[in-house]
């Protein structure tokens, strides 16, 4: 049963940050036109690997790498910490919203987001599934 729990537990941490990443895209949709306003966006992988505790580069905290850095408490590097998107194209405004980067970017977040949503509804039926023929 452990087994169950930590996958669910898996897909739950998945569902959380596909939605914070959702809301991170719609907030550039919506600042396209605001001057200055700089695209943020996070890298899912490294946000899930760190969610689940298998970021195996550092153990999920910073690291010092020379005698003169500061000890941080990896807040930054947490899940869904963000980042400002690297430009393409710069604007005349300063504001580096890219509307097709965007819309691809959230199409795709909203494909991942429905697959795990199938897949816990599939997790969900197959336990059903199991408990009603260990009843007959």
């Amino acid at each position: 049963m452990v087994d169950i729990a930590q996958h669910f537990s898996v897909l739950s941490k998945a569902l959380d940050l596909r939605t914070q990443r959702h809301q991170v895209l719609a907030s550039n949709i919506a600042n396209a036109d605001t001057p200055n306003y700089k695209a943020r966006d996070f890298d899912f992988r490294s946000a899930m690997a760190h969610a689940i505790g298998a970021d195996a580069s550092n153990g999920g905290g910073m690291v010092m790498t020379a005698r003169g850095h500061q000890s941080g408490s990896g807040a930054l590097s947490g899940p869904g910490a963000l980042q400002f998107r690297t430009e393409s194209q710069s604007a005349v405004d300063g504001n580096t919203v890219e509307m097709d980067v965007e819309r691809s970017e959230i199409t795709d977040n909203a494909l991942q987001y429905q697959i795990l949503t199938q897949l816990i509804s599939n997790k969900f039926q197959g336990l059903r599934t199991a408990m009603s023929s260990t009843n007959s």
